[in-house]
């Protein structure tokens, strides 16, 4: 059994004071002649011997338990078998048995807590960065990664983040200032706006982190807020003119063209004309409304959707006989269900078949398709889903590339003096959007200049299905 280093001076001074009172008591009984002196030496030597080894034994205990927390308090980790002690002292070999299995349990259990919260903390999807005194990346959540891309540790925080006002933020905290909350926009990886919470930690944690920052993308926020402004001034705008023009005629009614019958005439339609355009528009607001109201809600009936485009192309075959364009509805899957509303799958193609018949060339065919189809639930995933697809085909101008994008947005047009010509609120592609939406479909635009445009609407199969 290897024995600890003990230095001689406190062997030495142990091993005296024990052997003190029975060197004493040997000197005595020599000096009273009731032992020989020889004997008293020798039996002062072999107690000074014996006592010598027991207390180099004792502390040979002591010393290892010592050893013992001096490996737990620097390593966090002890290894000091019990069978390692002297065995004088037994209470110290059941001592050290239960600290260790006492520090084991514990230590298992602080390392697994540790590693459950590192990862919850790099899980998270919230974007969130932890610092050191050097401004430098301690740690980043997965929502930091998702947000900014690489986020290795040990990087500067501005080789993440080149945007000035946060750098001055974080180096104002990092220097003793409060908290603080700021706003700033990044063009890198996209254009993003962010709010960023940037807090000094009571204490250094463990990892070096003294400052976290909290980062929030608040970019479809303040779309949403911009849509939303941009949607009164719109609609107040497209209301105001025919309400101008209503405002004006029926004051020319009642002043200069009273006794007028051809200009009373053309004034009343003028005012039924712009009468018909607010009520198409208030229309279309009320159903835009309705269908954002309901998006959170999947419809549960089902639809027959061969049956409706059939009698929506007879709805329009008057006024695509007017521009001589042809409806073309190919024969494909006879009764096939979805799973829908009806009256806004109606609205839905109705909408586009009326958009196609308006901007199609005259003398020109507009084609729907309709078949089977099978595409991933999203990108990335394996699992699938079944699919009808309607497309619908005009061979009108075409739509330029830079406006597809925005097509869908409510009061876009491409041309706007043309679409009010033919009756347009600029409403009905974004009800198209939200009801494909709404029937968890997708939609696609495709077009050449030139050449036309297809709208290709994708919605799921009904479970109920018919041959």
């Amino acid at each position: 059994m290897a024995q600890p280093r003990i230095p001689f001076r406190r062997l030495a001074t142990l091993t005296t004071l024990a052997a003190l009172p029975p060197t004493i008591v040997l000197g005595v009984l020599a000096l009273m002649s009731r032992l020989d002196w020889h004997v008293a030496v020798g039996s002062v030597a072999i107690s000074i011997l014996m006592l010598g080894w027991m207390v180099r034994r004792g502390l040979g205990d002591v010393y290892r338990i010592l050893e013992f927390s001096e490996t737990l308090a620097r390593d966090g980790e002890g290894d000091l078998p019990a069978q390692d002690m002297s065995g004088l002292f037994p209470e110290f070999t059941e001592a050290v048995t239960r600290l260790q299995q006492a520090w084991g349990r514990d230590r298992g259990l602080l390392d697994a807590r540790a590693n459950s919260a590192e990862t919850i903390l790099e899980s998270l999807p919230q974007p969130l960065v932890l610092l050191n005194e050097n401004r430098q990346i301690v740690r980043a959540t997965a929502g930091a990664n998702q947000l900014f891309g690489d986020t290795a540790v040990g990087r500067d925080f501005s080789s993440l983040i080149r945007a000035p006002k946060i750098l001055e933020a974080v180096d104002d905290v990092l220097a003793g200032a409060g908290d603080q909350l700021i706003e700033f926009d990044i063009e890198f990886p996209s254009v993003r706006s962010i709010n960023a919470q940037i807090q000094r930690l009571s204490a250094p944690a463990a990892d070096g982190s003294v400052l976290v920052i909290t980062l929030f993308d608040v970019t479809e926020i303040k779309m949403v807020q911009k849509m939303r402004t941009d949607f009164v001034a719109n609609a107040s705008h497209e209301l105001r003119t025919p309400l101008s023009v209503l405002s004006g005629s029926i004051k020319t009614l009642q002043g200069p063209a009273r006794g007028d019958l051809e200009g009373q005439k053309k004034f009343l339609d003028m005012m039924e004309q712009h009468t018909t355009r607010m009520t198409r528009l208030i229309d279309d607001l009320l159903s835009l409304s309705r269908i954002e109201l309901n998006a959170g809600m999947v419809p549960e009936g089902t639809v027959d959707l061969y049956a409706v485009l059939s009698n929506i192309v007879v709805m329009l075959e008057v006024p695509a006989g007017r521009r001589n364009v042809t409806i073309e509805l190919q024969p494909g899957l006879g009764i096939r269900h979805i799973t829908g509303d009806e009256v806004e799958i109606s609205q839905l193609f109705q909408n586009l078949l009326d958009n196609a018949v308006k901007y199609s060339n005259e003398n020109t065919t507009v084609s729907i398709g309709l078949r089977e189809t099978v595409r991933p639930v999203s990108a990335g995933r394996d699992k699938e889903v079944e699919y009808l697809e309607v497309s619908v085909s005009d061979e009108g101008a075409g739509i330029p590339a830079e406006h597809i994008p925005r097509l869908t947005e409510r009061f876009y047009r491409v041309d706007t003096a043309r679409s009010r010509e033919m009756g347009g609120t600029g409403l009905g592609l974004a009800i198209v959007k939200h009801i494909v939406g709404r029937h968890r479909g997708i939609l696609d635009i495709q077009s050449v200049e030139g050449q036309g445009t297809t709208f290709t609407v994708f919605l799921p199969v009904s479970s109920e299905k018919t041959a």
